[in-house]
């Protein structure tokens, strides 16, 4: 029995070395077993490399193995059948259940464990414990040490019972796949496959404490065990020496000295080691900057390179992306110009899982083949989503989420657009729950004719009869782990899924997209082999849905889609430390940037990396801690580094994928430290450089780019293509939205001869004239959403209003009279009223509409409280209400002729009409209720956007001067008021009187008044200062306060003419076809989806309207009004 170590550099041909002597013996010595034990990652490309060396091309006493791939050689040899080895989805659903069951015995952990992931961090925990030979009776004597902290040592207990809970499921059952190696070190001694063998330790960086155990098994028994491991061989003196972790080479020099103690106390010789020495003649003959980064990185003593440099560079890109970009045009540049082969180039990254979510389009973009080293998780698989989603159902009662993740699975066969009908029918109707969907539905929508109520029935018979049969099983509580199984097989059944997965794999196999192909090819593999370890674990059970989906969650939380095995000529892309890299000319390192290269090591799990610490000096071992982890990261980038013969192109993102700045790895200095003479290449768009090597590549730089010659170059080519193509390129690159007008013919087809309507679709066309021609000209609408929206809280207060008015009215009192018992008690049941409508016309009255409702209605008190208080304080008496207008339309200012048969006329209801009689006059005061935001504003009244209190006040002057002709109509103000609920800050001191006039002012109506004294007397009669009812102060020698918001009678009549004039100007552009997109309306519009113009796009987020004084925006609606005049009587 003899233990020999194959030692050199990295490049410097160990695994050669021993491959050609173990194939030269096994020819020699056709008898004797020879095993090459390698990472399981591994094992394809050695067998291919032993292939090649062997002399007649056959390896035939020659096994590549992974240390699990041995042991079930070894079972299968020994007829060992009974060991079932419970794999990483199995132990997540047995370490949900066994959570379930003693959730009640745990502390610390608690409060975590019903969070998704965290099984999967437990599971990790114990995997650790099992590796590093740490079984439960020594993790409670820790724990009973009294050593710990208190905190680590309420964790570690809670770890207890997760692990012996674990084994107690385990036992006489499975094992886990850690200590697969235990059973096998038991039965090793029995194997002729081992006994006397020759075994091949090859790519292996160190062992776990699990491993060693069955080194030191195989040392008894084999005749030879060759251990390759990568060291300097100028330390030949210090091999067995080693200073600390901080060494380069501390990981092969732990293996080393660990190794040799055990072949000591099993009294096996230690061979005299081969050490290859590091000469530039191996891998680095043709690259002399290789082989100087080899022999200096990282090194104590490094040296410094002061030649030029070209095998090795430096390039920042802007970010991730743009770095895959640049690194595929430079792996088609070695392919077309430089005969590379593609197997021949790599690329490694700190973090392959970001690398990822682009390599796939980018590199299928430049037609570049390639492999993706790692695995995918399943969890969000539409497959999975599917699964999941059938389970929420049940667990959620038919919620709508629910419901529609299942359907728009796409694996129900129904159209989308049935779907999609059917999913706004849903929310427009309200429609929640089992006991809805197994009945026939009968409830309309507002747009009462817009849904097929037959259509959507039959509809809701085919969906809810598909899950039916799911639902009846899952409700049984009789139905165990296995039934509720079949149940989702059988739901698989009846729509045929596998054969839509296979459908789909082809589809995307087609398109060339390989890896969603083989995902789609995986997937329901996957799904019943996790079903099939379901039932195997917990078949008899019997368990709540939630419990059931919290498993199986669990279960899908541990899967993975297994990569696509590499082609014969592929570019690898893997991570650092997993993917081992082999026959390398040119290496990618893409990422090198701080927090990536190396790995940031700050997550620390279920035991934090300070505990790690704290169980260290305890000489308990697990795996590598924080601190140690970073020196262990500096090895693999050395092993990385150094396995190109030829080119090492190293890149970093100035950003990140979100757009944050972000730092180069401290490697990027190192390396800059090393070599004097390399400079940085700073790329700042590589979409703007030129690139021709594909179709594509070249269609994107005539999107991205300006024309200049290599342009009109790549033109020319399309042209003479294909003409047609290379239109639709240019008309593509200078897409999109124009303010052209539409033509006054379609303007008429669209809108009519003849408008009539409220005065705010005037406003909504001076907010956005495209937003306009959507809504009322194409009919565009926001899908309806059942409930309380803000338009239906507006209306139930309007009604509510109404209702309280005509009460008022009926009763003896009015509202100067009105006591506040009988105030409240109206105000209550008007409130009621107006609910009824919205809220009872079905059963569909949800929890969260009783709460809104109840809100509401204290409001709505609060609301007739002020407006009582304010309608006091002055002469005006409160008259009409809701008043409609429709009846005098044929006035100037509310009826707009425009030729050609084209008009306009206004109609809508005032609110609350307040008058005021003085002598032969009578004054008009219109109040517009508000359950919104809206500001009066003088500039928004001249832009347009607020005309309806001034159109309000001409109609109601319009209808008294009809009812009392011979008397003087004027205006006296038009006021907002808003329904709110106002916070307040009181201090203790202060008496009721003084909180309402807090209240009072909170919720006094903003607006503009006449600014005659006798006007807004009559409006606030005793107020001093400042009004509690009226927007209007007073300075102390009795002047209006510059705060006032007023207008004298001839400037309130330029402001009602001008109204008329606006509406004018926007109407005619409204026929003539105008639909000019205005971005300050873009924040909240329903049709920012379809315009595609933002608000938030760069110069666009800063527009604002222009500030104009008062005086200056009457000046300039007296010089409109003018105009207008003018043209008129052309």
């Amino acid at each position: 029995m003899v233990l020999q170590f194959i030692l050199g550099n990295s490049g410097s041909g160990k695994s050669e070395y021993i491959y050609r002597k173990i194939t030269e013996e096994a020819s020699r010595n056709i008898t004797k077993n020879y095993l090459v034990i390698v990472p399981e990652q591994f094992t394809m490309q050695t067998q291919k490399k032993l292939v090649e060396l062997s002399q007649n091309k056959a390896i035939m006493n020659i096994d590549v193995l992974s240390f699990q791939r041995l042991a079930y050689r070894v079972f299968d040899e020994l007829g060992i059948k009974n060991v079932k080895v419970l794999e990483e989805t199995g132990k997540n659903l047995v370490l949900r259940k066994v959570a379930q069951g003693i959730e009640d015995k745990l502390t610390v952990l608690r409060p975590n464990i019903s969070r998704m992931g965290y099984i999967g961090e437990i599971k990790s925990l114990l995997s650790e414990l099992m590796q590093y030979n740490i079984s439960p009776e020594q993790l409670r004597a820790y724990i009973n040490s009294g050593k710990l902290s208190p905190v680590l040592a309420a964790k570690l207990s809670d770890v207890l019972v997760m692990y012996e809970g674990f084994n107690d499921f385990m036992k006489d059952k499975y094992i886990t796949a850690e200590e697969l190696l235990n059973v096998l070190k038991g039965v090793a001694g029995d194997s002729e496959i081992l006994r006397d063998s020759v075994i091949v330790f090859d790519e292996f960086t160190g062992f776990t404490p699990v491993q060693n155990e069955l080194m030191s098994e195989l040392l008894k028994i084999c005749e030879q065990i060759y251990v390759t491991l990568t060291i300097d061989s100028r330390e030949e003196g210090a091999f067995y020496n080693c200073a600390g972790m901080h060494e380069l080479f501390y990981m092969p020099k732990k293996t080393i000295r660990s190794l040799m103690k055990m072949a000591g106390d099993l009294h096996v010789d230690v061979a005299e080691p081969v050490v290859l020495q590091g000469k530039k003649d191996y891998r680095f003959k043709e690259s002399e900057e290789m082989f100087f980064l080899e022999q200096n990185l990282f090194r104590k003593n490094g040296k410094k390179y002061s030649q030029e440099v070209s095998d090795i560079t430096l390039t920042s890109c802007k970010n991730p992306k743009e770095e895959l970009v640049y690194t595929a045009r430079m792996i088609n540049d070695y392919v077309q110009n430089k005969g590379m082969r593609y197997k021949e180039i790599a690329i490694v990254t700190g973090d392959v899982e970001s690398c990822s979510n682009y390599v796939e389009r980018i590199f299928t973009q430049y037609n570049i083949p390639f492999f993706l080293d790692t695995t995918k998780d399943i969890l969000f698989h539409p497959f999975i989503e599917f699964v999941r989603a059938a389970l929420e159902i049940i667990e959620k009662d038919f919620s709508y989420e629910a419901v529609f993740r299942f359907l728009r699975c796409g694996f129900c066969d129904i159209e989308d657009e049935k779907i999609d009908t059917l999913e706004n029918y849903i929310l427009a109707a309200g429609i929640r729950g089992r006991s809805a969907w197994s009945k026939r539905w009968l409830r309309s929508t507002r747009n009462k004719n817009e849904y097929d109520l037959e259509e959507m029935n039959s509809l809701r018979e085919t969906i809810y009869q598909l899950l039916e049969p799911l639902v009846m099983v899952f409700k049984d509580k009789d139905s165990d782990v296995r039934g509720k199984i079949i149940a989702l097989y059988e739901l698989f059944v009846r729509l045929d899924v596998e054969k839509k997965l296979a459908e789909k794999e082809n589809e995307l196999l087609k398109l060339g997209e390989q890896v969603k192909s083989k995902e789609y090819g995986q997937i329901y593999e996957i799904v019943m082999s996790l079903f099939e370890k379901y039932v195997s674990i917990l078949g008899e059970e019997k368990i709540g849905i939630r419990e059931f989906t919290e498993i199986l969650d669990a279960g899908f939380d541990a899967a993975s889609v297994a990569a696509i095995p590499p082609g014969y000529d592929n570019v690898m892309v893997g991570d650092i430390e997993r993917t081992r890299l082999n026959g390398v000319k040119v290496l990618f390192f893409l990422g090198v940037n701080d927090g990536i290269v190396p790995k940031s090591v700050t997550k620390g799990g279920i035991i934090s990396q300070y505990e790690r610490e704290a169980l260290r000096e305890m000489d308990v071992e697990l795996a590598p801690g924080a601190r140690e982890l970073t020196f262990i990261q500096r090895y693999y980038l050395y092993l990385n580094m150094t396995k190109p013969s030829n080119k090492l192109h190293i890149s970093y993102s100035r950003l990140d994928a979100t757009g944050k700045t972000i730092l180069p790895s401290y490697l990027v200095g190192v390396i800059k430290r090393m070599y004097e003479k390399l400079s940085e290449n700073t790329i700042l768009e590589v979409s703007e450089q030129l690139d021709i090597s594909t179709e594509r590549a070249a269609r994107n730089y005539l999107l991205c780019n300006e024309p200049d010659e290599d342009w009109y170059r790549i033109a020319r080519y399309f042209y003479d293509k294909d003409r047609d193509e290379l239109e639709r390129l240019i008309q593509a690159k200078y897409a999109g939205f124009s303010n052209n007008p539409i033509s006054s013919n379609v303007a008429r087809a669209v809108y009519g001869n003849h408008i009539e309507g409220s005065v705010t679709r005037i406003e909504q066309y001076a907010r956005c004239a495209y937003a306009y021609y959507l809504k009322y000209g194409l009919r565009l609408r926001e899908r309806e959403i059942k409930g309380f929206e803000n338009v239906d809280i507006g209306n139930i207060y309007h009604e509510a209003l109404k209702h309280y008015s005509l009460k008022l009215e009926n009763s003896e009192s009015d509202w100067f009279s009105v006591s506040d018992e009988i105030r409240d008690e109206l105000a209550e049941s008007a409130i009621e009223e107006a609910f009824e409508p919205y809220v009872f016309a079905d059963d569909s009255v949800t929890g969260e509409a009783m709460h809104m409702m109840e809100r509401m209605k204290g409001i709505f008190l609060e609301t007739i409280w002020a407006l009582t208080n304010q309608v006091r304080r002055g002469s005006f008496v409160p008259k009409e209400f809701e008043v409609s207008f429709s009846d005098i339309s044929e006035t100037d200012k509310l009826h707009f002729d425009f030729g050609d048969n084209r008009s306009i006329d206004l109609g809508g209801r005032i609110d609350r009409v307040d008058t005021c009689l003085d002598a032969d006059k009578m004054y008009v005061k219109v109040v517009d209720y508000k359950s919104g935001g809206t500001q009066f504003d003088l500039v928004k009244i001249y832009e347009g956007t607020q005309l309806q209190l001034v159109v309000y006040l001409n109609a109601a002057i319009e209808k008294n001067k009809l009812a009392h002709p011979d008397m003087n109509i004027a205006p006296a103000g038009i006021l907002y008021y808003h329904i709110d609920d106002p916070t307040i800050e009181v201090s203790d001191n202060l008496t009721e009187k003084e909180i309402d006039d807090i209240i009072l002012k909170k919720l006094r109506p903003d607006g503009v008044v006449g600014s005659e004294e006798k006007i807004y007397r009559a409006m606030d009669k005793d107020f001093e200062s400042e009004s509690l009812a009226i927007p209007v102060q007073i300075n102390k020698n009795g002047s209006l306060s510059a705060r006032s918001s007023v207008l004298s009678q001839e400037e309130f009549e330029v402001v009602r003419d001008f109204a008329a004039t606006k509406i004018k100007e926007l109407g005619q552009d409204m026929f003539d076809g105008r639909i000019d997109v205005n971005t300050d309306s873009c924040k909240y519009c329903a049709y920012e989806s379809i315009c595609g113009v933002r608000a938030k796009l760069p110069g666009l987020s800063d527009k604002s309207r222009l500030k104009i004084d008062k005086s200056d925006v009457l000046d300039k609606m007296i010089e409109a009004n003018a105009m207008n005049k003018l043209t008129g009587e052309e």
